[in-house]
């Protein structure tokens, strides 16, 4: 029997106690492109363009997200409300890195403490992970209390490498032993 891919051993919903993390769809597109397509939640992000258009928002929910390099749940409050993004990408001979980002109504409430939390026991009940890592733009220090808050511990920092974190300065974080 074949073990599965890191991505599909993965739970397809996970719920907590405000919300519903669950694959993004092509009627999250809407919230997804009007909650993303702002300067100050890209300006946080390595690889969130801006402006944020309609065709990202599709590109996003139809391949991006259907990658098996990547795991992405939509953010939804109890009630339907797309809020945001929580995922895990796995690369080669890494541990998975926890990415998230919220729209900007929603920040300051702890959902991105609740959604991450979330997704990270997710993925260590798997058994298939005993090691997550993060990083976050140096300046974004709501990201770095999110990832402090769910057990990552600051490891360093560095210049980033890719996006729009390239040369700029960011932190790296981890939870658990390298594999």
């Amino acid at each position: 029997m074949s073990r599965p891919s890191p991505r599909d051993a993965l739970p397809a919903t996970i719920r907590t106690e405000r919300l519903i993390l669950r694959a993004p769809v092509r009627a999250d597109v809407t919230a997804l492109v009007a909650l993303a397509d702002n300067r100050r939640v890209a300006d946080m992000l390595a690889v969130l363009p801006h402006p944020y258009t309609r065709a990202d928002g599709i590109a996003f929910v139809e391949i991006m997200a259907r990658q098996q390099r990547l795991r992405p749940y939509a953010i939804t409050l109890l009630g339907g409300a797309f809020i945001g993004i929580v995922s895990l990408g796995f690369e080669a001979w890494h541990p998975p890195e926890l990415g998230c980002w919220l729209g900007e109504p929603y920040w300051g409430k702890g959902l991105a403490t609740e959604a991450a939390g979330a997704l990270v026991d997710a993925a260590r009940s798997t058994g298939l992970f005993p090691a997550i890592r993060a990083t976050a733009k140096v300046h974004n220090h709501a990201s770095a209390r999110v990832l402090v808050k769910i057990g990552l511990v600051k490891t360093g920092e560095a210049l980033g490498g890719r996006g729009s974190d390239a040369g700029m300065p960011v932190a790296a974080f981890a939870l658990g032993e390298s594999p």
